[in-house]
């Protein structure tokens, strides 16, 4: 275990309370009159439950720090360059893994996590996964409790979220948020709020305290996927990986090192009933019918299962098929071997196929093994670790004095208000 210097944490107690109690007023400014007219006790009410929450939830939220080496060649010189990225993560499991999303570690020579206590602890790659942007860390053993697993399909569209990060310690950290429902094209959930830095990794909670989702980032919005910073303005719409899809690809994870996908074997697209093209805002609107195979691999379990191209495909197992991306994700949970029914129209005619879905090609070369490390380079590393340390503390540091700059401004202002007569 790996301890930090003399620094002292700057504690966010009063900053969340802020923070909670700012977000109840925004709700507030947005017109909800029939909660503007209960007592103010309900307020009060709501407030304390909030901070509550929060005590419950955040000590399994974690600081995931990366050091990451290029090596350049510039005119037969070789350079090294070193990089520094900050997220976060969530501690899934007492024997000490970590959820996070594969970018914020993508790349890593390094990593160190920050739990809440103030420990800090060398993290290794247990997988990553960049189709489904999920990673797994371990480190040898954590000092807090895992998170609580809930269930993301009660997220439903209307419920409230807690979004939660510990990239820096401070009130930024904390944001409210409301479901919006699941977006077809990456089946990523939908949260309306807004994100600082260093959210990337986080974690969504149900207001039961539970985890729903993985925070990728916010919708629309400009972001470094190598350094899992959130760029300063903000688009007010989140994407969360909902937990239900991360169960099985973090079982995976922790058991391969990587996540073992069924495969069927087919390109499709999706068939409009009616288009409105808007070439000038790049917009098409209408209605989709369903998908159309626009190419099937050779030797796939399509191919075995008399697919061609052409053929629009209807249902599989009975369940209707109308967009690529739930074609794909109803696929890869199903475990390798499965044997599927699949209704397609060829022409005017109807017909039903079966097939056993295969394991999913590995597509890319595999990584080189990892080198042993001597003992001078164990003892660099070791180095390394401490430096990150001290970088980091000092980040801190300086978030903390800024927020403290911030709280005397406002307290500038309030002083200004009142001696100026405004109500």
């Amino acid at each position: 275990m790996i301890t930090p210097s003399n620094t002292v944490f700057p504690s966010t107690r009063h900053g969340k309370a802020f923070v909670c109690f700012f977000t109840l007023g925004l709700l507030l400014s947005c017109g909800f009159l029939r909660v503007a007219a209960q007592p103010a006790t309900t307020f009060n009410t709501m407030e304390k439950e909030m901070i509550a929450l929060v005590k419950r939830v955040e000590h399994s939220v974690a600081t995931v720090i990366v050091q990451r080496k290029h090596v350049t060649n510039v005119n037969g010189q070789v350079i090294t360059d070193w990089t520094r990225a900050v997220g976060s993560g969530v501690v899934l499991h007492k024997d000490g893994y970590i959820l996070t999303t594969a970018g914020v570690v993508s790349h890593a020579y390094d990593i160190l996590i920050s739990f809440p206590d103030g420990q800090y602890r060398p993290g290794k790659i247990v997988g990553v996964d960049l189709l489904s942007d999920i990673a797994v860390i371990r480190v040898d053993s954590v000092s807090v409790s895992p998170v609580l697993v809930g269930d993301s399909d009660d997220a439903l569209p209307g419920a409230w979220v807690l979004l939660l990060s510990n990239a820096y310690g401070t009130p930024s950290s904390i944001s409210l948020g409301i479901v919006n429902g699941i977006r077809k094209e990456d089946v990523l959930l939908q949260v309306s709020a807004v994100l600082s830095r260093g959210f990337t990794g986080g974690a969504a909670f149900s207001t039961e305290g539970r985890l729903v989702g993985l925070i990728v980032g916010e919708t629309g919005n400009k972001t470094i996927p190598t350094g899992g910073v959130m760029s300063s303005e903000g688009s007010g719409m989140v994407s969360v990986i909902p937990i239900n899809r991360i169960k099985t690809f973090a079982r995976h994870l922790i058991e391969y090192g990587e996540i073992r996908r069924s495969w069927l074997g087919v390109y499709v697209e999706k068939i409009w009933d009616s288009v409105n093209i808007n070439t000038a805002l790049n917009v098409v609107v209408g209605k989709s019918v369903g998908m159309e195979i626009t190419d099937v691999f050779p030797d796939s379990p399509a191919e075995k299962a008399g697919l061609q191209k052409g053929d629009r495909l209807l249902e599989i197992n009975g369940i209707a098929m109308d967009h690529p991306i739930m074609l794909a994700e109803f696929v890869i949970t199903l475990p390798i071997g499965s044997k599927i029914e699949i209704n397609y129209l060829r022409g005017d005619l109807e017909n039903i196929t079966h097939t056993v879905l295969v394991p999913q090609p590995r597509l890319l070369e595999e990584p080189p093994e990892e080198s042993v490390i001597d003992e001078d380079e164990a003892l660099r590393n070791l180095d390394m670790l401490q430096q990150m340390i001290l970088e980091h503390e000092m980040e801190m540091e300086q978030h903390k004095l800024e927020l403290e700059q911030l709280k005397l401004l406002w307290q500038d202002r309030v002083r200004q208000v009142g001696s100026s007569g405004r109500p």
